[in-house]
């Protein structure tokens, strides 16, 4: 009896090891677990998960349902057309400042000032009053000659530039003839060659007019004296050829005296002048340009 009770209690007992061995297997298991697992802190909350992700069907359950309705081909985008490329202007770059010698970046150097003018122009179509230094006439100037007059007042130009008054006009005389037998053909023409500024010499062109010409008669008294006495003799003999007597002869004579003085006048000869002080007015031709003033 006692040999089948011990029969009978061994196997429980060998069951109840058996069972605590697992318990004790299976502790240290669920402890790693425990480990392992992540801090529940930092992780969201399964009520935090949107709904439409819990609804969502899993990969597993796509697989396995029946595909009753066709899938739909996915739409191709429609080819875009390429631009051109934008093309690039070449902008100035700015200027890069220039480090110093203690490494400081220096002020960049400005832009260089123009520098001043140095001469200026006179217009062409200028006019210009000159004043003649001495006196000019057909019979002491002859074409060619030169003669010099001073500028009655300023002409200004561009840029400040001036020709003072008072500068030297340089002309050259281009006609000089007297009168033959009355003042008709009398003829005094000048041209401007030049004008003088500061100690400068510029070429001027253009033309030159006078107003207010003298004549002076070309001949001398005895010369008008010998034409009386010729008309003189003429009429004593015209008179004395007629009337065969003194008074005939007489009255011949003053008639020719007379005629001689009148044909001595009529056939006088005439130079023209320009006396001293005489104005000339000058109009260029073209610009003339000048030095400015210091």
């Amino acid at each position: 009896m006692k040999t089948l009770v011990r029969l009978g209690i061994a196997p429980i007992a060998l069951l109840v090891m058996l069972g605590a061995c697992k318990t004790q297997d299976a502790t240290p298991q669920a402890s790693r677990q425990v480990e392992l697992a992540p801090s529940a802190s930092g992780q969201p909350q399964l009520a935090d998960t949107a709904r439409t992700a819990a609804s969502a069907p899993s990969p597993v359950d796509a697989l396995n349902a029946p595909s009753d309705v066709p899938a739909q081909p996915t739409p191709r985008a429609a080819p875009t057309k390429a631009s051109p490329p934008a093309r690039r202007t070449s902008q100035p770059s700015p200027t890069a400042a220039v480090p110093s010698g203690d490494g400081r970046e220096a002020t960049p150097a400005a832009a260089p000032v123009p520098a001043a003018p140095t001469t200026g122009v006179i217009a062409g179509g200028s006019t210009m009053s000159a004043v003649l230094g001495a006196r000019v006439c057909t019979n002491t100037h002859k074409a060619g000659d030169r003669v010099t007059a001073s500028l009655a007042s300023a002409l200004t130009g561009t840029n400040g530039a001036v020709i003072p008054a008072g500068a030297v006009v340089t002309l050259r005389v281009t006609a000089s003839q007297r009168g033959e037998n009355g003042k008709e053909g009398i003829r005094l023409e000048f041209e401007p060659v030049s004008v003088s500024v500061d100690g400068a010499s510029y070429v001027i062109a253009g033309s030159a007019s006078m107003t207010q010409m003298e004549t002076v008669r070309a001949q001398t008294t005895g010369d008008q004296a010998k034409k009386v006495a010729a008309g003189a003799l003429v009429g004593a003999i015209a008179g004395q050829l007629l009337g065969k007597k003194t008074k005939s002869t007489v009255i011949g004579a003053a008639v020719g005296a007379a005629a001689g003085g009148a044909i001595a006048a009529g056939s006088a000869d005439w130079n023209g002048c320009l006396g001293e002080g005489g104005r000339v007015t000058i109009t260029l031709a073209g610009p003339v340009t000048v030095r400015l003033a210091p």
